[in-house]
């Protein structure tokens, strides 16, 4: 928990309240972080422009803010930060159009176009 804090400047709420009704899963978490973060392949500011845009796309307001804050302390840029919160607006946005494919093609098929 002390690393978690440490990370974010703050004390992580969820993980306190967690430790209360399941404390052996605490340090579980703190694992699969580090094993996220050591990944070789993609840099760690992209992981936490990832974590956020995906916070983000997924309405979770608690780890949009914690995920920034942890950036912040990280070295993140605010631009990059923006950034990623817009290219995940896009992202998201644009599965509107991929959820919508098979009502379009009833419809394009109603106008006599097929495909």
């Amino acid at each position: 928990m002390r690393t978690m804090a440490d990370n974010l400047g703050e004390e992580p709420r969820p993980m306190v309240l967690m430790s209360k009704v399941l404390p052996e899963w605490i340090p579980r978490q703190a694992q699969e972080r580090k094993f996220v973060f050591d990944l070789p392949h993609i840099p760690a500011k992209y992981k936490h422009l990832i974590m956020i845009a995906v916070a983000a796309a997924v309405s979770s307001h608690l780890c949009t803010e914690t995920f920034i804050k942890i950036a912040k302390r990280s070295g993140v840029s605010n631009e990059e930060i923006g950034e990623a919160i817009i290219a995940a607006r896009f992202a998201l946005a644009s599965t509107v159009f991929a959820s919508a494919t098979e009502g379009l093609q009833y419809l394009a098929k109603q106008n006599g176009e097929g495909r």
